[in-house]
């Protein structure tokens, strides 16, 4: 018997769970060596203690519930009573399970008491519980999301997509918006590239004007990084809102479609908690809508009604070659068309001047020419053709789409003036000559009807400037190969099939090439 209860005491020993054997008052008969690990007593010093009075049952809910669990199995009340409880400590958070069973009547003990470590269990279903309730909370955003899409979004959708005018989109969104309970008033901001600067264009009548671009403003702020901006509480030291309004959260949103920006939207809350997150994905579905209507009616005019936009530029740089020779030989400079090549451009101006050579000494000492022509003279003026190794304005200005129609060059200052399709972004195009040449000045922005030419159109024009004798010779020229090479008939024999002298003949022929060459290079 002996051997047996020593076998039975070391076999519970290597269990990794807290186990205690108590009679019917309670008292510890046995504990494993992991009970005294844990309570930190040793066995001489525990056994014989009765359990119930060791116990402050009222300590929490868990001692007062394992006592009369205990009680329950030993009257016999319950074959088996379990208790899942907390025991932490200051370092980390633990968990047992407490079972409690009745011993056989021939066993000495009425009961054994078991607290198995089931923290891993209990952390695992706790990060399944915060899971869970993140799951929830996901799910009523998405529905709080979906349930304004359906109506706001949708009712903005329908609006938009229905206007006639950039006109009507801003003032539907801005009546759309302002039905939210939550917001207040709504205006919509539009860019004047010249002054650089945010204007109201539909809205509250009293919204903020002029505010620059550049400002440490949330509306200009918005139109510079096109991502929403918000500001909650006083915001009155970074944006003037609207005069005599008191506000408690404000959203400014970009209206933009590629490089286009459009103006920007904005909302005023009366509370500091309006814009949060959904809100804001919110307020984005409604700038894009918005952005994507008034740009559909942008094309569409620029489709219908050829409109192009012209702008005029002022550089005061003389490190531009031509605003410097400008400058130095106080003359005026008029920019006669270029041709680019891959590595280099060649460039054409007319000269005021009564010494070629010094155009040519001057201009051949900048850092930007590689080569320099005199070309021609004239009464007062002298044609100079100029290869410039590093991109010229010009060739800024194709980079965004902008053709230059012509260059007015005066001593310290050159004006642009250049022609670019209604749908570019005329910002990037300024913008971008800028980088290169920081003191650009936009002096005028101005759209215009340009039908397109048709080739009989352009041909009708060309004959309707000729005279028959110069058309003749242009036709005979072309016709019978004298500008082929080698010329397939000369200049004489074209004379005598016209019955005139041969110095007549190349008079109407000059005369004609002439025209024609305007025609073209004018018309561009």
């Amino acid at each position: 018997m002996r051997a047996s209860q020593t076998l039975a005491r070391s076999t519970l020993d290597t269990l990794p769970m807290n186990i205690a054997v108590l009679d019917e008052d309670g008292t510890i008969l046995f504990t494993n060596r992991a009970w005294r690990e844990f309570s930190g007593v040793e066995d001489e010093e525990i056994e014989g203690v009765n359990y119930f009075e060791t116990t402050d049952v009222e300590a929490d809910e868990y001692a007062q519930a394992a006592v009369d669990g205990i009680k329950s199995v030993i009257d016999g009340e319950e074959e088996l009573f379990t208790l899942e409880y907390p025991c932490h400590t200051p370092e980390k958070q633990q968990w047992f399970l407490m079972r409690v069973a009745p011993l056989p009547q021939q066993e000495a003990g009425s009961v054994v008491i078991a607290h198995i470590d089931i923290t891993q269990r209990k952390l695992a279903e706790l990060a399944a519980d915060r899971r869970s309730e993140q799951l929830d909370a996901q799910r009523q955003d998405l529905e709080h999301l979906l349930s304004r899409i359906d109506g706001l979004v949708h009712a903005v959708l329908d609006d938009v997509m229905s206007a006639d005018s950039r006109e009507e989109v801003e003032r539907t969104i801005c009546d759309r918006v302002e039905t939210v309970e939550s917001y207040q008033v709504a205006w919509i901001a539009g860019f004047d590239i010249r002054r650089e600067t945010l204007e109201p264009t539909a809205g509250s009548p009293d919204a903020t004007a002029g505010i620059s671009i550049e400002a440490d403003d949330p509306v200009a702020t918005a139109a510079r990084t096109r991502e929403i901006q918000t500001v909650t509480g006083e915001f009155g030291d970074t944006h003037a809102g609207i005069a005599g309004m008191e506000a408690g959260s404000m959203a400014a949103v970009p209206l933009a479609s590629g490089e286009s920006l459009y103006g920007v939207l904005t909302v005023y809350a009366d509370s500091i908690d309006v814009f949060d997150p959904r809100e804001r994905a919110i307020l984005g579905v409604i700038g894009q809508a918005a952005s994507k209507a008034i740009d559909a009616i942008e094309t569409s005019r620029v489709l219908t009604a050829d409109n192009v936009t012209e702008l005029e530029l002022q550089i005061a740089d003389e490190d531009v070659f031509f605003v410097g020779v400008a400058a130095e030989l106080d003359c005026r400079m008029e920019y006669g068309g270029s041709v680019a090549d891959e590595d280099e451009t060649v460039m054409f101006f007319n000269v005021t001047t009564d010494d070629p050579s010094a155009v040519c000494a001057l201009a051949a000492d900048h850092p930007q020419v590689t080569a320099v022509t005199h070309v021609s003279s004239g009464d007062e003026t002298s044609l100079f053709e100029f290869t410039v190794a590093d991109p010229p304005v010009v060739s800024l200005l194709a980079d965004r789409g902008a053709e230059t129609t012509d260059i007015v060059v005066e001593p310290g200052r050159a004006t642009f003036t250049a022609t670019l399709s209604a749908e570019t972004a005329t910002r990037a195009v300024v913008e971008h000559v800028r980088d290169h040449h920081p003191n650009t000045e936009l002096l005028s922005v101005q759209e215009r009807d340009e039908p397109p030419t048709t080739r009989k159109a352009f041909l009708t024009s060309v004959e309707e400037d000729l005279t028959n004798r110069q058309l003749a010779a242009l036709r005979k020229g072309y016709l019978g190969g004298f500008f082929e090479w080698p010329r397939e008939v000369s200049g004489d024999e074209l004379a005598a099939s016209m019955d005139i002298t041969p110095s007549t003949f190349h008079q109407h022929l000059r005369a004609g090439e002439r025209k024609l060459l305007t025609a073209v290079f004018e018309s561009r």
